[in-house]
């Protein structure tokens, strides 16, 4: 009997499995003629062409069980972020995949019986369902048995984005199933009130009342197909009319532009990182704090894979259209906050990896950051130094920002005092507890020094 996992312990009708470090997913006996319909329909192939599913190859089955139909070796995902790290942007593309499949999926007979956005990930920047079982058969007068789900889990929380602003997001991170419509009704402005899809889907759906819903499936919606198909196209309309979310002001995103130092500091910065990401030779790359993803790009032609991640989610969104309109293959970039940082979380903390379980790389940019986390953050050096050698198997190139820099004086201001274990000799002697520094320069038109640190073994 296949046993059911923290990661896969829902859907009854497949199940997927960790073996020596790779993934597959076992389709049971129950789904064995959805399966068909979905393999024999001309549906898979149409997806897999469209990028929109995640494609797989049918193995032996390795296993002594009656109830298992189909082995299915899935393309392998190299890095999987979470709804509440995404940015304005990609939550977007996630929900406009949804209603894609969906609308292609009723021209086989066939529909999503799921709708929850943890069934996505975001791969070369473009979303895509991971889950193979999520399809089922659908005939004319069926329910739409998602429908709730699709409210609650994808347009509430994205319909807050937009009016209300990014951070909204966060919220997913401590209501997993979605966010009551009730509430979401609630912090809409009155202007969503005059948009026809929040109107009908979110605001009237809150009215229901809730004490006569048994469960979420049955709060469905009976249509034929063409209907379907009309309401999936007007959500799509819509939703492709939010193309900017309400914003609050924004820094970051025009940091290299308007704040740094000099054209020279940052031309000299990017040969240095450059040489010794070379020098390194790493396969996956992080970038904290990656702003725009200057650097992320540089990483993204020495390693074969790069994570960024940043606090600013117009920056993620920046990163994201950077990686779309230049074609860069290899960089995945997320929301977040490194002072906190996404823990295990689920059932018994085991459905979800922390964020330092899915990004250790072997090595680690931590550029014009560290001044932030241990002054506007409250972070000891000490403790900085442990996160880093959470994040690095190898080597960590990092840029300490000396007190008497601008930047530095603006964060400090009138809390001096507060900080005054914020040196270089300081930080020099913490770090050398788990890492041998390699390399050290003072980048030409700054007092700003670049250190390369090589983690300590055992």
């Amino acid at each position: 009997m296949i046993k059911p996992n923290y990661k896969s312990h829902r859907d009854k009708t497949s199940r997927v499995v960790e073996k020596n470090g790779i993934y597959y997913r076992y389709i049971f006996q129950a789904y064995k003629k959805d399966y068909d319909v979905l393999m024999l329909s001309g549906l898979y192939h149409v997806l897999i062409k469209k990028g929109l599913l995640i494609p797989h190859d049918e193995v032996m089955i390795d296993v002594d069980d009656s109830t298992v139909y189909k082995r299915l070796l899935p393309e392998q995902i190299n890095f999987q972020s979470f709804p509440f790290e995404w940015s304005y942007s990609q939550w977007r593309k996630v929900v406009l995949t949804c209603l894609e499949i969906n609308h292609i999926a009723l021209q086989y007979g066939m529909i999503l019986k799921d709708a929850t956005p943890f069934n996505f990930y975001l791969k070369e920047g473009r979303a895509i369902l991971l889950d193979t079982s999520s399809f089922i058969s659908f005939n004319d007068g069926d329910n739409w048995i998602a429908y709730r789900q699709f409210c609650e889990e994808l347009l509430a929380p994205f319909a807050l984005m937009y009016f209300s602003g990014q951070r909204w997001a966060r919220l997913y991170q401590t209501h997993m199933h979605g966010l009551p419509l009730a509430f979401v009704s609630k912090q809409l402005p009155i202007r969503s009130w005059f948009n026809t899809t929040c109107l009908m889907h979110l605001h009237m759906h809150a009215k229901f009342d809730y004490q006569k819903i048994n469960n979420k499936t049955s709060d469905s919606r009976v249509f034929n197909s063409t209907k379907l198909q009309i309401l999936f196209r007007l959500i799509q309309s819509n939703v492709r009319k939010w193309e900017t979310p309400y914003t609050y002001n924004d820094h970051w995103s025009g940091y290299y532009k308007n704040t740094i130092e000099s054209e020279q500091y940052l031309l000299e910065k990017e040969n240095i990182v450059r040489q010794w990401l070379t020098n390194c030779n790493p396969t996956k790359v992080l970038d904290l704090g990656a702003n725009t993803g200057k650097f992320s790009k540089i990483s993204s032609k020495l390693a074969e894979e790069v994570i960024a991640i940043e606090s600013d989610q117009h920056c993620v969104d920046l990163i994201e259209k950077m990686t779309v309109d230049e074609n860069i293959k290899n960089i995945n970039v997320l929301v977040g906050e490194l002072s906190e940082p996404t823990p295990s979380l689920g059932i018994l903390n085991k459905e979800l990896d922390s964020l330092f379980e899915r990004t250790q790389c072997d090595v680690v940019l931590c550029l014009a950051l560290i001044h932030h986390l241990c002054i506007s953050s409250y972070m000891s050096m000490d403790q900085v130094s442990e996160m880093l050698s959470k994040f690095s198997s190898k080597y960590v190139i990092i840029e300490f920002i000396p007190r008497d820099d601008e930047k530095v004086k603006i964060l400090m201001s009138g809390r001096e005092s507060t900080f005054n274990d914020y040196t270089e000799e300081n930080f020099v002697q913490t770090f050398n507890e788990s890492f041998e520094m390699m390399d050290k320069t003072v980048i030409p038109g700054s007092k700003r020094i670049l250190y390369l640190w090589k983690k300590n073994v055992g």
